[in-house]
């Protein structure tokens, strides 16, 4: 009987809390490659990541993607602060790891909001607080007011969303305006020192869900969450037209030792399409199949077709998550193993 998900995780946790980082990554690559929606599973990867050093970007990729979960998730109504405040701390870490100090402060400051009771926010807090230059302030402003040059804003992403932050402290619901179409969005607030902040985007790099997005007001910033027209697809910059520019896809997690780029799979595939008319068609079939399916869905035509040589394609991730797609050739054919 093959190991569950859960039992990988368990097994994965033993090995963390013995030291053996390698051991622990690779059993939580197994329990991600069978279950890809359970937070906590990427979580404890981005630790692992972290306690191994030069892995700063994978831990942090993995904190994001836990919180995207999550995401998700709240959009279904589940309230999960406790978790949500777990992968904001474990992303401001892995953050502070990359030397990206007032990212990582922010981090840590939405992290503290949704639970003020992690005793070990106010230690990372300090440390970001430290790391980070002092600014001077100009000398004609000593009235304490903001002014619209001061106020900064600054934004990170997800799967499905984009999260700007702009930070004014202790602002009131009603001197906020808010108001977004699919390609652009205008906030206003009415600063203490009688003068209008303005954050002007339009256009948006990409198109976004209007009704699906919101913004909150808490006591150190005002959080404006823009939902993805498309989802997955990274931004390169706010603003501005990306259409000439070619977007990021995410990774998919993988047990294998080698990390393999599916990008570079899926232009090699998309390729294929200028071969001759038998071999172009069926190409073009493969293609319209793998824009128009689930994520699970992708990564069974990816596995299968690349692990095969071509010879198989299969679009049950059930089955072909369990081991490595033998190669099939044609009746009358012999495959063999080619060594470079």
């Amino acid at each position: 009987k093959m190991a569950s998900a859960e039992e990988f995780y368990k097994q994965a946790n033993d090995a963390f809390f013995e030291d053996d980082y390698d051991e622990a990554l690779e059993l939580y690559n197994k329990a991600i490659e069978m279950n890809a929606t359970n937070p906590e599973y990427f979580l404890k990867r981005s630790a692992t990541y972290q306690k191994m050093k030069k892995k700063g970007k994978d831990s942090l990729a993995d904190a994001e993607k836990a919180l995207s979960l999550i995401e998700s998730n709240e959009q279904n109504g589940d309230g999960q602060n406790s978790i949500k405040a777990k992968a904001l701390l474990r992303k401001g870490i892995a953050l502070f790891e990359l030397k990206n100090y007032q990212e990582a402060k922010n981090s840590f400051e939405s992290s503290k909001e949704l639970n003020p009771n992690e005793k070990s926010l106010a230690t990372w807090l300090k440390k970001a607080e430290e790391k980070i230059p002092k600014p001077t302030p100009p000398p004609q402003e000593s009235s304490g007011f903001l002014s619209q040059s001061r106020v900064r804003h600054e934004w990170y992403q997800n799967e499905n969303f984009v999260i700007i932050s702009i930070f004014i402290k202790n602002v009131k619901k009603e001197t906020v305006d808010v108001y977004m179409t699919d390609k652009s969005l205008s906030v206003t607030v009415k600063l203490p020192s009688g003068s209008d902040y303005s954050l002007e985007l339009d256009p948006l790099a990409h198109e976004i869900v209007p009704k699906e997005s919101k913004y909150e007001i808490l006591s150190t910033k005002i959080e404006v969450k823009l939902n993805k027209a498309n989802p997955g697809v990274k931004w390169g910059v706010l603003e501005g037209d990306e259409a000439g520019m070619e977007s990021d896809k995410l990774s998919y997690p993988s047990s294998a030792k080698h990390a393999k780029n599916w990008d570079a799979l899926e232009k090699e595939i998309s390729k294929e399409q200028d071969k001759p008319e038998g071999e172009a068609a069926l190409n073009a079939l493969f293609q319209q199949l793998y824009k128009d399916a689930d994520d699970d869905t992708k990564r069974a035509m990816l596995k299968s077709y690349t692990e095969s040589s071509g010879t198989c394609l299969s679009t049950n991730w059930n089955e072909v998550s369990k081991g490595k797609v033998e190669t099939k050739p044609p009746e009358g054919m012999v495959a063999k193993k080619w060594t470079p």
